[in-house]
């Protein structure tokens, strides 16, 4: 289906502008837009960059029904300001509730052939396939091409695997990107938003940025500023989930419970729940800085990653295993051994970058 998307399509995509293979949503296209502006960053450097892994734990109500959410992100409020501060790059997030001012500023770039990058709700980008009642408002995405009348190029991934997900290019209406970009679904206001960026200060990475990424992400990470994130929030995590049998009817633990199985391992996390991630950019921050320190560390969010697998993988097939209370049971357990990896972790490396 991808293969057909990009032979496809009619709309030639800028310069510098491939369908990248890659493992997030919102690095994937930062990294696209990188690169177009002749810097290539990975991936991994960009998370890190922006002290972009972390762990939240939270049970909300949507509709009649109560929804638990993991996730291994971090520093949401200032990631992209945070990178930008460590690449000498201003990237500004513009938010607009008119759509038509958002579609002119969109297409006003593209004529100066600037791929774009923008947020949206996946239940309404054609490329997915969701059911009709699926929403998610934090989806980023690039736009990089225009057929100057109605249709425009997207480039995206594929959401259907863990891991390294596959890029391409999707061309969509403008109507139907208009309908995407203003998503009246409300966890994540949308509001037409995109990123404005100036690469004229750009500098690659250096000893003292990385440093600096790492200290942040240690400290929200040992000391977070409530008790649902980081460390703590796993260990909230590894205590609550023993309590969902409980808590939740049949049908709604069991939909928690493959939820984990998203959240955890396919949806955009790199796998592991970012860890993989973080500790390739350990293992690259070894590199830019000459401290071998890095590359032992990088081993401990590796072996976290294998838990936090264990226990997505194990609720894959939640909806319809008869053992759910061992699994959740296996799943706690996980959890607290995840916590006392971390925990060591991120001690040495604030101790490693304590001089800064």
């Amino acid at each position: 289906m991808i293969e057909m998307m990009n032979a496809n399509s009619t709309i030639k995509p800028f310069e510098r502008c491939p369908p990248l293979d890659g493992y997030h949503c919102q690095t994937n296209a930062l990294a696209k837009i990188f690169l177009h502006h002749g810097h290539p960053l990975s991936e991994d450097m960009l998370l890190g960059l922006g002290a972009g892994m972390g762990f939240i734990y939270w049970r909300m109500r949507i509709g009649e029904e109560s929804v638990v959410f993991i996730g291994g992100r971090g520093n949401n409020k200032d990631f992209f300001s945070d990178v930008g501060k460590r690449t000498g790059v201003s990237i500004r997030a513009v938010s607009t509730s008119s759509a038509k001012r958002a579609e002119s500023h969109l297409l006003g770039r593209l004529a100066e052939g600037e791929p774009v990058m923008l947020f949206g709700d996946m239940g309404l980008l054609p490329w997915f396939d969701f059911p009709v009642e699926y929403h998610f408002c934090g989806h980023k995405f690039t736009v990089r091409g225009f057929n100057g009348k109605d249709t425009v190029l997207a480039s995206d991934m594929d959401n259907a695997a863990a891991g390294l997900k596959q890029g391409f290019y999707y061309p969509i209406t403008l109507e139907c990107l208009r309908a995407a970009r203003e998503s009246p679904y409300k966890q994540f206001p949308l509001k037409n938003s995109y990123l404005e960026f100036d690469f004229i200060g750009y500098h690659p990475p250096k000893d003292e940025d990385i440093r600096s990424a790492v200290k942040q992400g240690a400290a929200s990470h040992l000391n977070p500023p409530i008790k649902n994130t980081g460390i703590n929030g796993i260990r909230k995590a590894e205590k609550e989930l023993s309590k969902w049998p409980a808590v939740f009817d049949d049908s709604t633990l069991r939909m928690n419970l493959f939820n984990l199985h998203i959240f955890i391992e396919i949806g955009g996390t790199g796998g592991g729940c970012f860890r993989y991630m973080y500790a390739r950019f350990l293992n690259e921050a070894a590199g830019v800085t000459g401290d071998k320190q890095f590359l032992k560390i990088a081993e401990m969010p590796q072996e976290s990653g294998t838990p936090f697998s264990d226990v997505g993988n194990q609720f894959s097939t939640a909806e319809t295993v008869a053992d759910i209370d061992e699994r959740i049971c296996s799943a706690s357990e996980k959890l607290e051994n995840i916590a006392e990896i971390e925990l060591e972790a991120f001690k040495r490396l604030t101790e490693t970058v304590s001089q800064l």
